[in-house]
C-alpha cells in the first residue's frame, strides 16, 4: 500500500532524507514555520503552514530539523497522532520501527549519524574558544583551587588541613561506594560544616578537578570525569562556598597520576621538609604504619603514634579526639585515617594545634620507590584502593614502629 508523507522544515536535511524514502512513499507537501517561504515551490511541491496540513493527505509526518521540540509541541497543540509523527533525530530508538513503512532505516540512520558526528567535530573543534571566553566573562564559575606549591606554602607556615576527595564528597551525596568508611550521619554533618569553615590557620583542599586535567594520567581523567559527569560537578558547587579560596588536596598524591613524573621527587622532600626536625605524632588506623620501612619521616626529631581502626574509624572519633587533645601542641599532627582525618584535622585545628590530614602521602612514596604506575598492595601496610591491599597482618617485628605506638583506640 503506497504511504504518503509531509516532511516538516524544508531544508538540506529535508532533501537528504528524501534519498532515504522508499521507492513507493509520496511527498504530499513540506511545512515550514517560516511565513517568508510560504507558497515557495521546494523539490516540486509547496511550502505551506502548519495550520493547511489537514487540508493534505499523509500517514506520516517527518519532522526534518535536530531542533524538533518546538515542532513537537505544535504538532501536539494540533492533536495529531503521536503514531503518525516520525522524528530521526530524537534519541528514542523504540520508535525506528515505524520508520521501515517509509524508509530505508540503514541509509537513514547513517545519515543521521553523520550529521551528528559533524556536529559533534564542530563542538569540540570549537569549545576550548567558547569556554575560555564564558570563563572570561564570568559566565562559568568553578571552585577557587590553589596550586600544590600554594598549598605547600600554607603548610609551612603552620597552618593546619583538611583534604576531600571524590570519597568524601561522594558520602555527603549518599553516594558512598566506600568499604574504608560506612556512611554516618554525623560525620555528613561535619563534612558539610568544613567546607565552608573558615577557622583561623586552616586549610580546606578540594581535589583540582574542576578545570583541566593537565598532566594527569588517563585512569585519573577517567575517574574523575565520572565523577563529574551526571550532575556531580553541580552538586559539588553546592556545597562550596564559590567565594572562598581553597587549596590543593592532590598535595598528597605527587606521584602515581601523573603523565611527567620527573618532578615527583622533589614534591615529596618539600612535603618532608615540614617536618624536618619537628616532633611528630601520627594518628592512623593500626595498619597504616605511615612512613614505616622507608625514610619518609627519619628527618623528624622524634615520632610518637595514636592508633584507631583500620575501617570505620569514625566509630571511636569521641576517643580518638580526646586522646589527641592530649598531645603536647609543639607537635606537629599527621593524620592518616580517611573521612575521621578530615574532621580531626579540623578540631585540632580550632584548639590551636597544627594536624595535616596526610592521606595517602605514604603509599604514594612506596609506589614512587618502586616506581610503579599502578596501584599495588604494599606488604604490611593497610591499602585501601587495592583489594588485596587491605589484607595484611595485624602483627608487626619492627621495634622502633612499636616503641612509638603510645595508644591504641580500636
Amino acid at each position: 500500500m503506497q504511504k504518503k508523507v509531509i516532511f516538516w522544515a524544508a531544508g538540506a536535511n529535508a532533501k537528504r532524507f528524501m534519498t532515504c524514502l522508499r521507492e513507493e512513499v509520496l511527498i504530499s507537501a513540506f511545512v515550514d514555520n517560516d511565513m517568508l517561504r510560504w507558497g515557495e515551490m521546494f523539490c516540486g511541491l509547496h511550502i505551506i503552514p502548519a495550520e493547511d496540513i489537514p487540508k493534505y493527505e499523509y500517514d506520516y509526518i517527518v519532522v526534518t530539523t535536530p531542533s524538533y521540540n518546538g515542532i513537537l509541541n505544535q504538532l501536539t497543540d494540533m492533536r495529531i497522532d503521536e503514531k503518525c509523527i516520525i522524528i530521526p533525530f530524537a534519541p528514542d530508538g523504540r520508535e525506528q520501527n515505524r520508520w521501515r513503512d517509509i524508509f530505508h532505516v540503514g541509509e537513514l540512520l547513517y545519515y543521521v549519524l553523520e550529521f551528528n558526528m559533524t556536529q559533534m567535530s564542530q563542538i569540540v573543534e570549537n569549545a576550548p574558544y567558547e569556554i575560555s571566553a564564558m570563563i572570561e566573562n564570568g559566565h562559568i564559575k568553578r571552585p577557587v583551587v590553589k596550586s600544590i606549591d600554594e598549598t605547600l606554602v600554607k603548610i609551612k607556615n603552620g597552618y593546619s588541613m583538611s583534604r576531600y576527595g571524590d570519597g568524601e564528597l561522594n558520602m555527603i551525596l549518599n553516594q558512598n561506594y566506600s568499604s574504608f568508611q560506612s556512611a554516618d550521619d554525623t560525620l555528613i554533618v561535619r563534612l558539610k560544616e568544613i567546607l565552608k569553615s573558615s577557622v583561623s590557620r586552616h586549610i580546606v583542599c578540594l581535589p583540582d578537578i574542576y578545570g583541566d586535567f593537565y598532566n594527569k594520567n588517563e585512569e585519573h581523567k577517567n575517574w574523575f570525569r565520572k565523577h563529574l559527569t551526571g550532575g556531580g560537578r553541580e552538586t559539588d558547587y553546592s556545597l562550596f562556598d564559590m567565594n572562598k579560596e581553597y587549596y590543593n588536596a592532590f598535595i598528597t598524591r605527587p606521584y602515581k597520576d601523573y603523565i611527567d613524573k620527573c618532578g615527583a621527587k622533589e614534591r615529596f622532600l618539600s612535603l618532608r621538609s615540614v617536618w624536618d626536625d619537628r616532633d611528630i605524632t601520627i594518628i592512623e588506623g593500626e595498619k597504616t604504619r605511615f612512613g614505616v620501612g622507608n625514610d619518609l619521616i627519619s628527618n623528624a626529631k622524634s615520632c610518637e603514634r595514636i592508633l584507631g581502626p583500620a575501617v570505620n574509624a569514625f566509630d571511636k572519633y569521641s576517643e580518638l579526639l580526646k586522646q589527641a587533645k592530649k598531645i603536647d601542641k609543639n607537635r606537629i599532627i599527621l593524620i592518616a585515617m580517611g573521612h575521621t582525618a578530615t574532621v580531626l584535622a579540623y578540631d585540632l585545628a580550632e584548639e590551636g594545634y597544627q594536624a595535616l590530614d596526610i592521606g595517602h602521602l605514604d603509599i604514594e612514596y612506596e609506589w614512587f620507590l618502586r616506581k610503579t604506575d599502578k596501584k599495588i598492595p604494599i606488604e604490611g601496610k593497610y591499602v585501601n584502593e587495592v583489594p588485596l591491599g587491605r589484607l595484611v597482618s595485624g602483627y608487626i617485628t619492627d621495634e622502633k614502629y612499636n616503641r612509638e605506638i603510645i595508644k591504641v583506640i580500636v
